[in-house]
């Protein structure tokens, strides 16, 4: 059955194919397009791109404006965490609120069915459970379920993702033969609303407050130095710092915005046994009620490592307490939490406060949360 389907078209070769592709399915299909900064609602670049795609596709185009809900949800966001001492992940709340939130209820007012996107991402029926699950694109180096892990299930059931089972480079090779302007053209690796990638400035311009400079100190908390202001670091951050200890690189390991103290120290110093993650949202299950082992992504392009993930508040782990847990078992009709202690089966650096954990089984996303101090 012929189905009316919206996708969210940037003018990028990705989001263009998607739409190609579902057209060629014999899908009515409709182009969006999201304004979301600037002033002019009607132009720009990705508008116009994607109006010039739409038109080689013979497709309906539309320009919805979003710019007050993205100032809203997403600038304010980006900026209030950076000077709250958190690293943000703008792209993450974005698909959640905007993307598959704001946009997705607009789609409903044109009467589409389904929103499609450009994201490397699948999903997938569970016939055991009836869940939706989101499972990782099959082209491993562009897979982007890391940034849709936030996605409930009901926005699961309404979107397609029709790059899913592709790899980039037939993307392109779609794209050019079925002559996309958009096949050859760069692709941007910078947050969408900083083009120059120069998040500093935009702090400077937008929360000047956050240019208070302050100490820097050792893990013993003596002072060896001066910091910018808090909003220009994160955990992790070896360059810029202008500081060496003498036993070698120095690394930002804490941010507290309180005393306006960054604390430095070793590579070392950045390992941990755990963390915490809150604002939980899970996708296989409605819950966990134990202890779980799997995966865990700690950034977008981290490697997965192992972990047992525990339900917020219970004790630590022991070996014997984890014996026979050895397989994934997806459940039913669990109390929801709003957080999970992160328990790795190794000291792992890269827990940085504001980022999102992705809990995966393999290709399948099992949820995530936001990283705590």
């Amino acid at each position: 059955m012929r189905r009316k389907i919206a996708v969210a078209m940037s003018g990028g070769v990705d989001s263009s194919v998607a739409a190609a592709l579902l057209k060629d399915k014999g899908e009515d299909v409709i182009g969006v397009t999201m304004r979301l900064w600037g002033e002019d609602a009607d132009s720009g670049p990705p508008i116009e791109s994607a109006k010039e795609v739409c038109a080689i596709l013979g497709i309906k185009h539309k320009v919805l404006d979003l710019r007050e809900i993205f100032k809203k949800e997403i600038i304010d966001y980006f900026l209030d965490s950076y000077c709250r001492g958190l690293t943000p992940n703008p792209c993450v709340k974005c698909n959640r609120a905007i993307k598959f939130g704001a946009l997705m209820k607009l789609v409903d007012l044109l009467r589409a069915e389904r929103l499609a996107t450009g994201h490397y991402a699948q999903i997938t029926l569970d016939g055991k459970t009836g869940r939706y699950l989101l499972r990782a694109g099959k082209d491993s180096g562009k897979d982007q379920s890391y940034f849709l892990y936030r996605l409930s299930q009901y926005q699961l059931a309404h979107s397609v993702f029709p790059l899913g089972e592709m790899h980039k480079s037939e993307v392109i090779e779609t794209a050019r033969r079925m002559g996309l302007p958009s096949a050859d053209r760069e692709e941007s690796q910078e947050v969408c609303f900083i083009p120059d990638n120069d998040y500093r400035g935009l702090i400077e311009s937008e929360r000047p407050d956050a240019l208070k400079e302050g100490d820097f100190v050792d893990g013993a908390g003596t002072i060896i130095g001066r910091h910018r202001g808090i909003a220009f670091y994160t955990e992790g951050q070896r360059r810029g710092l202008n500081y060496s200890s003498p036993g070698g690189r120095s690394y930002v390991i804490n941010r507290d915005p309180e005393t306006n103290r960054i604390t430095l120290g070793s590579r070392d110093d950045l390992l941990r046994d755990e963390c915490m993650a809150e604002d939980v949202n899970w996708i296989f299950s409605s819950g966990i009620n134990g202890p779980v082992p799997c995966e865990v992504r700690l950034r977008y392009r981290s490697r997965a490592v192992k972990c047992t993930l525990l339900p917020g508040g219970t004790g630590r782990i022991g070996l014997a307490e984890n014996a026979g847990l050895n397989r994934f078992e997806p459940t039913k009709n669990l109390p929801a939490l709003d957080s999970v202690r992160v328990v790795f089966d190794e000291p792992t650096a890269g827990v940085v406060p504001g980022q999102s954990a992705v809990f995966c089984h393999g290709d399948t996303v099992l949820g995530g949360g936001v990283i705590q101090k």
